[in-house]
Order: C-alpha cells, then structure tokens, then sequence
C-alpha cells in the first residue's frame, strides 16, 4: 500500500511534458567553436583547469515549451545563463567551491530563443561530463525531480530519522549499563548514509540551494562512513581477533578518521578539495573491503549468525553500488527516459545494507538476552530451595549484607516448626517432605507483597519484612495461622510453628542516626529473633512443641 501510494505521489508531481534539449549546442573553448550533435553522449576532450571557461550557444524553437524552466546539472564549476544576450541566471561566480547540484532557470523566450550557457571551472584537471538539459514547465519545477527521485527521497529521510533514533536508544541503553556500541554505531552509519544519500541524488536541493554546502556535506559523510563501519567490525570480532589484527584494525581506524582530518583541513583552506581526494579514497576502501574479506573478518564460516547477517549487507551494498556504476555509464551513452535507469540505485543499496544491519543487532541482542536467561535461571536456582521453592541460606545471607548496607527499619520473623520429627519417624521421610512444603506454601501466602520467605534449613524458616511493611507483620501472623489450620487436615500431625519477631528499631536509642544504624547488623537482629521464637517454643503447652 505505501509503495503504491509513493507511485500515485510520483506521477502527480513529474512534469507531463519535458523537453530534452541536448542537441544543437556549439560549444567554444578558447576561441575554438565546435558543433556537438548530442551533450548527452559527449565528454569534452581537454582536462580543465581552474578558471577556464567553456561557453555553450544553442537555439530553442518557440514550438517547444513557453514560460518554461531550463534545467541542468553541473560539478564544480560557475555558471552565468543568457537569454537573447540578457543575463537571466548566475551562481558560483564567487565561490571558490561551487559544488554539485541541479540549477533552474526560469525562461520567458519568444520565437527562436538564443540561450548561452557560460561554464567556469573550479576545479583542476576535471574532464566534463555534460548532464541532460532539459525544458519544463515552470509550475512543474520544483516537484518534478524529487517525485522521479521520490523512492530515494523516503529512503534518506528514513534513514536518516533511524540513525538519529537509533542514537539516541544506544546513549538510554548506555545509561541502563547495556550493550549499546553496535546500536550507536548503527545509527551513526545509518544517518550518515541517509545525509549522504540525500546529497549524492541531490534531494538535498528541497531544503537548501547552497550547492557548496551540499556537496561538501556530501564528502564529509562519505569520508566519515568507514569510521563507524570498521569501529562496528572491530566490536563484533575483538573477542576471536588475534594480536597482529587488532593492531590493524587500530591502524585503519586512526588512518580514517587522520584522512578525514587532513582531508578537511585540504578542503576548508584550499589546497586541495575534497573531490581530487575521491580516486584515492575509493582505492583505500577497496583494499580494506580486500582485507575484511580475505582476513576472515568480514565472513568466515565461524561466525554466528550476527556476523553473517552483516556480511550479507554489505554483500548487497558493493553489488548495488557497482550496479549503479553500470547504469551510470548505460544512460551517458544510452539517452533514455526509464525511470528505472534515471535514479540512482546506491540509496536501496544503503538501505538493504542498514536493514541487515538491523537484523543483525537484533539476532545478536536474541543471543544476549537467551544467555542472560540462562544465567539469571541458574543464579536463581543457586538461591532457591530444591524442596520449597522458597529461597535457600545462601540468599539469606546476601539480603543479610544488603540491609547492613541500607538505612531504615525492617523486621525479621524466625520459625521453627513442631512436628517433623515425629512425621519423619512415624510416617517416614517422604511423608515429611511433604509435611514441609505444605507449611512453605502457608508460609510464601501468609507474607507474600510483605516479606521475602526463607527456608534456612530442615525445619527452620525465616521471613525478612523490610521498613514499608514492618507494620504488616502482625497481619502476616495471623493469616499464617488461619491457613495453618486450614491444611491440617490432609497432613499426618497439625501444623503448627513457634515463630519469634524482633525490629531493628529495638536496637537504636534515639532516631535513626547514621551513626547507631552503623553498629547494628542484620545478625544481631536476627539472633534476636531466634531466642525468641525459642522462648515461644519452651512456652508451648503442645506435645508437638517437644519433640
């Protein structure tokens, strides 16, 4: 439903009628005029310098198009457009770096229009390539290239507003003491894919008409993408990398980011502009892509699945990317109006490599969050009772040390249970166990959202009621009471407990002052507790209490 819903934006916004106008042009270049039969299959022959010029003079039937828009796109250079000798479009004049982009020329031309185009090279040694001129009505002309481009356009702002989401989860997770680099760096790739997918199709140009802003933006996201990638590489293989590939997993990083460094200083004084640098970066990437692939860090049949996920994305990604380089040169000498060859495949290349990105932390989270599990359920194993269920001395003994960490009053209840003996003896042992899980199960309910219960061994329990609830402990009683009569009847003898309350409170003078809470420790109270639960017992009139 969306992809069709896109289809219908597009076709209401592309222009119905456009006008390919790459035929006819003279082109002259110091004095020398030269007749070009089509702009789209020609390449002019001369690498140019900074500061030549090329002019280009052509004539536009009245037939055509009136009050139309001439549209065209250039590389770092000026342009000046004439119409009938008038100047009616300038940009880049006084720019030492004019950039990339599509320009918009507002034409009002009457019958055999003269349209001059005046070029001023920017950049050194730059062979031109010539884009499509074009001719457009003028109410089209804004929505006409971002509609044919319309898949691209959704694609950068989704990845952009990801990454930014992404971000901002990792630096939560961050907080919360998760796992959260390879989300960061996620995010980090997949915004600064989307900008860049923005600027490269020049869909940018809907926000901002700075064409040297955007095309520098452009560079900069390129040149930082390898940063985060080999940083999320690095992460994922530091466990299973050997010494001599963490070293140069170390270099590439700091080389990374020391070439966008340098090459921002280049660009940003003038020495050297970022895209002279691009042959060269490209050889760099391609040689790192090598290494991944041959050293086994990319792929290797080891890995788990979150490896090979991201081995595929970026798989997919140099596939599309290469693709699109065919396409490229198809349409430079095919000229052709399928939108399928006219948009770039790079921004699906970026999101399919982003999606598996994707996919891959989240098949790494799973393995995470299972051995979490598992180990959480072997932990609470280590301190639950293999009987009862109820937690065992082992956890007593942490809770002990946690509350003579803690500040506050809190009760303990220590119980003793009559009876066992003459179950285990009479009834036999089995008989016994069940005499004991009966009363754990009157227990857990008596103080469950009140206190935790405890089994501290044979037929010892003991009910640990921390400060908010230390006035329930009377309730507590009274419901263990009342449900100890209720199961008697199915059990061999009456359940029945001598049981001892004491409160940390009873130890401090005064208030509770940091200093006195200091001297009093879980064990004291506790033993206070036990003598009085015994004293309980040695008071019982019950036979069971004697035995």
């Amino acid at each position: 439903m969306f992809v069709v819903f896109l289809g219908a934006v597009r076709s209401s916004g592309v222009a119905p009628r456009h006008v390919r106008f790459d035929k006819g042009w003279t082109i002259t270049y110091k004095g020398e005029k030269t007749e070009v039969e089509s702009l789209a299959n020609y390449t002019f022959p001369k690498n140019l310098k900074s500061g030549d010029s090329l002019i280009l003079e052509g004539l536009i039937p009245a037939k055509l198009l009136s009050n139309s828009v001439f549209r065209f796109r250039t590389a770092h250079t000026a342009v000046e457009v004439f119409e009938n000798g008038k100047s009616v479009y300038e940009y880049g004049k006084n720019r030492v770096f004019p950039g990339c982009g599509y320009h918009y020329v507002h034409l009002n031309h009457g019958e055999h229009q003269k349209l001059k185009v005046v070029l001023v090279e920017k950049v050194d040694n730059r062979k031109i390539v010539f884009s499509k001129y074009e001719l457009l009505p003028e109410e089209y002309a804004m929505s006409d290239y971002s509609s044919r481009h319309v898949f691209a356009l959704v694609i950068g702002i989704f990845l952009i507003l990801f990454g930014v989401l992404a971000v901002l989860v990792g630096v939560v997770m961050r907080i919360y003491g998760v796992n959260y680099f390879r989300l960061l760096m996620i995010g980090l790739l997949s915004f600064t894919f989307g900008t860049w997918t923005m600027c490269y199709t020049k869909l940018i140009q809907i926000v901002s008409y700075n064409l040297t802003l955007n095309t520098t933006l452009e560079y900069i996201c390129l040149y930082f993408a390898p940063i985060p990638f080999t940083l999320l590489l690095w992460n994922m293989h530091k466990t299973h990398l050997g010494r001599s590939k963490t070293l140069i997993m170390k270099f590439l990083v700091g080389y990374e980011i020391v070439f966008l460094l340098v090459a921002s200083v280049l660009h940003f004084t003038g020495l050297l502009f970022y895209p002279k640098l691009l042959a060269f970066f490209h050889l760099v990437v391609f040689a790192g892509l090598a290494y991944f692939v041959f050293s086994g860090i990319l792929y290797n049949r080891k890995m788990d699945e979150s490896g090979k996920i991201l081995s595929r994305g970026v798989l997919f990604f140099v596939v599309m990317v290469v693709a699109d380089l065919f396409r490229f040169n198809l349409t430079r000498y095919i000229a052709t109006d399928n939108p399928l060859l006219e948009s770039s495949w790079i921004p699906l290349g970026t999101l399919g490599f982003v999606l598996l990105l994707v996919q891959s932390y989240v098949v790494y989270l799973v393995y995470i969050l299972e051995d979490r599990a598992e180990k959480g359920a072997l932990a609470t194993m280590a301190y639950l009772d293999a009987l009862t269920g109820l937690y065992n001395r082992a956890k007593c003994q942490q809770i002990f040390e946690i509350l003579d960490k803690s500040f506050g009053d809190y009760a303990f209840v220590s119980i003793d249970m009559n009876g066992l003996k003459e179950v285990n003896d009479n009834h036999g042992h089995n008989e016994g166990d069940r005499f004991i899980k009966t009363f754990a199960d009157v227990f857990r309910e008596a103080f469950r959202g009140i206190g935790t219960t405890i089994r501290v061994g044979g037929d010892e329990f003991l009910a640990i009621v921390r400060s908010e609830h230390v006035a329930d402990v009377g309730s507590a009683i009274s419901k263990m009471t009342e449900l100890q009569k209720n199961s008697s009847a199915k059990l061999p003898v009456p359940l029945e407990v001598a049981y001892g309350i004491a409160f940390k409170h009873e130890f401090l003078k005064y208030s509770f002052s940091v200093a006195e809470e200091k001297g009093v420790d879980a064990e004291k109270v506790y033993h206070l507790a036990d003598e009085r639960m015994y004293a309980m017992k040695s008071s019982m009139k019950s036979k069971l209490a004697r035995l």
